[in-house]
Formats: C-alpha cells, sequence, structure tokens
C-alpha cells in the first residue's frame, strides 16, 4: 500500500502534493478575486462607451438632436484635437478660479470674476470642440471642462452654471438649479 506524496516528498519527485495544490487553488481563488471587480470596471467603461458612440451615431445620422449650440459639438467620430499648451493654461487656471471662490463662498467682486473664467471655458469649448488636453495629472475633454465647470458652479452662481449648460451638446444639458 503507498501513501500520496507529501509537500515535502512531491518536491522531490515532481509531482504535486496535496499542500501544493491546496495552495495553488487559493492562490487562484484569490487572484481571480482581485481581478473580477477590475474586468467588471473594465466591460462597464467599455459598454457605456459604445452607448455613448451608439447614441451620438443615431442623432447624426438622423438630424435629430435640435441644433448645436455654440458652434461644433464634440463627436465620437471626430479626431480629437491637443491644443497647445498656451491655450490650455488659462482654461485651468479659471477651473481653480471658480473652485476657490465658490469653496470659500468669496466677496461679490470675486463672484464678478466667475463671469470672465466662464467666458474662458466657453470660448476654449467653442475653439476646441473635440479637444483632449492634460490638466492636472489626467486627460481632459472639452465635454468634461464644461460637465466639470457646471457642476463647479451649481450652487454657488446657478445663472453662470445655465450659460455653460447652454455650451452643453443637448445629451448632456440638465437643471442647473439646485433644489431648495
Amino acid at each position: 500500500m503507498t501513501t500520496p506524496p507529501t509537500g515535502r516528498d512531491a518536491a522531490l519527485d515532481g509531482s504535486p502534493g496535496p499542500e501544493s495544490a491546496t495552495a495553488a487553488e487559493e492562490t487562484g481563488r484569490t487572484s481571480r478575486r482581485r481581478l473580477d471587480p477590475l474586468l467588471s470596471a473594465m466591460a462597464v467603461t467599455v459598454a457605456l462607451a459604445l452607448a455613448v458612440a451608439a447614441v451620438m451615431a443615431l442623432r447624426d445620422r438622423s438630424g435629430g438632436g435640435g441644433g448645436v449650440a455654440f458652434g461644433a459639438v464634440a463627436s465620437s467620430a471626430a479626431p480629437a484635437v491637443t491644443p497647445p499648451v498656451a491655450q490650455v493654461r488659462p482654461v485651468h487656471k479659471a477651473l481653480h478660479d471658480i473652485d476657490s471662490v465658490c469653496r470659500t463662498k468669496g466677496q461679490r467682486s470675486e463672484q464678478m470674476s466667475l463671469a470672465r473664467d466662464v467666458d474662458t471655458v466657453i470660448t476654449f469649448s467653442r475653439r476646441y470642440p473635440d479637444a483632449r488636453f492634460p490638466i492636472d495629472g489626467e486627460t481632459g475633454t472639452t465635454l468634461s471642462l464644461l460637465l466639470v465647470t457646471r457642476q463647479g458652479l451649481r450652487d454657488c452662481a446657478p445663472g453662470l452654471a445655465a450659460r455653460v449648460n447652454q455650451a452643453l451638446p443637448l445629451d448632456f444639458r440638465g437643471p442647473v438649479a439646485t433644489p431648495s
């Protein structure tokens, strides 16, 4: 009668012992558990991107959408442009100004500067409707720039948030006033 090889015997004869099989199974389960959320997140991101592209394509083909606000609108079919750094710098500064003034509930004079910041963002979005650019260590797009600007202004300057809202493609426009 033979006994099953132990972990040390398995190392000698090359066959996996019961301890090494259990360890391999645990390692496989652990790595699968770590990959499952990552794969799920990637799948959701890809599905969302495909859905947005499909909606944009259908809207372009149908002629719907009721027109374009402030010139060309970013579309998934258009190639992304990278604006010069000198063009991105004022937009980057405007975003930080908006955040600073709105976070501290700035003085009336500071709130007036928000209108200039909004003008800077909207002008940039008209000039570069399909842009991709580095900003604060991430890749920004014209659409994300407008969405972040609108969100930053919602509570602080709803009138200016409404102006930014009008610069967005119709599919991304929404209510700007916060419920009281």
